[in-house]
């Protein structure tokens, strides 16, 4: 979904069109001059079909090609943008940026979404006792004591009551 209609972007162009400044059109419709300037320009390049257009996914040669291209020739963001057909001028500036930065692999598909916030499973402890770690030997123990001593305690309460039951009858 965009952000703006393809009727609300015909009307600002056929406004355009008809004579009125971008500074008019900004005011009036309350959108930037600069996204009025690269409507106006999309639809220069390629009408109504490339102000509308709605691809999304490129593949990682294309993305090399647009910034190799836009590099050989001296075009700018938006130039570049109109000659491919790439609806937003931010795309190929983020490509270009990745693009320098980290080379052809800034360009390769990124997985999109919040990252997962789930830690891993702990690894499971083997059967065998002679496989523990030291660590694990006595991570254990201390679990068997608190088991131990948790039972002594209850032992001890049920023993307790059991005295009290019999010092009332």
């Amino acid at each position: 979904m965009t952000k703006f209609t393809h009727e609300l972007r015909m009307q600002v162009i056929n406004e355009r069109l008809s004579g009125k400044s971008f500074g008019q059109l900004a005011k009036k419709f309350n959108i930037g001059e600069t996204t009025i300037k690269q409507w106006v320009h999309q639809y220069n390049a390629g009408g109504v079909t490339q102000l509308i257009n709605v691809n999304r996914c490129y593949s990682t040669e294309f993305k090399k090609n647009v910034i190799e291209y836009k590099w050989e020739y001296g075009l700018s963001l938006n130039e570049t943008m109109s000659h491919f057909k790439i609806p937003n001028n931010g795309t190929v500036f983020q490509w270009e940026k990745r693009y320098l930065a980290e080379g052809i692999f800034g360009l390769t598909p990124r997985k999109k979404g919040r990252q997962c916030k789930m830690t891993p499973e702990k690894p499971k402890t083997p059967k065998n006792p002679r496989e523990l770690t030291r660590e694990q030997e006595l991570e254990a123990e201390i679990a068997q004591l608190k088991m131990e001593n948790a039972f002594l305690k209850k032992l001890n309460a049920l023993v307790q009551a059991r005295k009290r039951q019999q010092k009332k009858s």
